[in-house]
């Protein structure tokens, strides 16, 4: 099964923070994440999923940084990297999740689920930052 979600971040002074969420359960620690949408492109289902459950405005920077990771559970995760843009008060999922913007050290201690951790790892390496970086000024 495909899922598509985002890494979404924000970069000040090349320091990259990310926004987490918990899941539905409230038990973990997670990337934004949902399901593909018919009517909608991948880079776009990342953006209205991050909207939904992080409540968070912004865009994928370059569809061409995503990257999959294989999921504990079986089939394929895709994520994009998502420059936040807005932080809203109100969003669609505030009642049943939480929401922390933090720095990668915090965010590997946080998130549990393997794929989510390979997928901060991977755009949080010096290499991405640099193409992240390069892709937004």
């Amino acid at each position: 099964m495909l899922e598509i979600g985002a890494f979404p971040f924000t970069l000040k002074k090349d320091k990259l923070k990310v926004m987490i969420i918990t899941s539905t359960s409230g038990k973990a620690w997670i990337l934004p994440k949902g399901h593909p949408e018919n009517d909608l492109k991948k880079p776009q289902v990342a953006e209205l999923e991050t909207y939904e459950e992080a409540g968070v405005r912004g865009k994928v920077i370059d569809s061409k940084l995503s990257e999959e990771f294989n999921r504990d559970e079986g089939g394929t995760l895709v994520i994009y990297p998502l420059l936040i843009e807005e932080i809203l008060d109100k969003w669609p999922e505030e009642d049943i999740r939480e929401r922390r913007l933090v720095s990668i050290k915090e965010a590997l201690e946080l998130v549990t689920k393997k794929e989510h951790i390979n997928a901060i790892k991977y755009f949080s390496s010096p290499e991405m930052t640099k193409k992240l970086i390069k892709n937004i000024l």
